[in-house]
């Protein structure tokens, strides 16, 4: 499915939010994706790159704009320049986020055809809680990075400093 870049901003179901970076939408109660989110800010500290919890009312939003079941959650999405990227596509585009060598890695997964990085996806995703576990309460990071969670407030949010977020995703 095609989407026009940034629809979101004319659905008055989203909250506004600053989109000018890309963001990470992941499951704050599986332990998979927390631990994904922690992998990313930690080799990424200084970067652009910011991330929401489903469990946020803006994330919910954006994956009921995008006719997402935010309650199932079976993907999650990398919001970047304005087009929502999910399953193995929204992998890669977490992946481009990252600095060297992980944006390599995004770049050269597009070599997988989509339909098989999708089942991979799939499969990963319908066994996560099972083989890793689910939290009863949403993953927060540390202070330091707190900044970098969509959810977070106005008056601590500061502008990370880091590599621009490439063009062609």
């Amino acid at each position: 499915m095609t989407h026009k870049p940034h629809s979101y901003r004319a659905d008055p179901a989203v909250p506004e939010f600053d989109d000018t970076a890309p963001i990470v939408v992941f499951d704050g109660h599986c332990v998979l994706c927390s631990a994904g989110v922690q992998w990313m800010l930690r080799r990424d500290p200084s970067g652009t790159t910011r991330f929401a919890a489903i469990q946020e009312p803006v994330a919910r939003a954006l994956y009921l704009h995008y006719a997402l079941d935010p309650d199932r959650f079976d993907t999650f999405m990398v919001l970047a320049n304005g087009f929502p990227h999910t399953k193995w596509a929204g992998a890669l585009a977490a992946a481009r986020t990252m600095p060297a060598p992980w944006r390599w890695l995004g770049g050269l997964g597009r070599l997988v055809p989509e339909v098989i990085g999708d089942r991979i996806y799939d499969w990963v995703q319908r066994n996560r809680i099972g083989w890793f576990g689910a939290r009863q309460t949403c993953f927060l990071p540390d202070a330091r990075t707190r900044v970098r969670l969509l959810s977070a407030p106005a008056s601590t949010a500061t502008e990370p400093a880091g590599q621009p977020y490439p063009p062609d995703m």
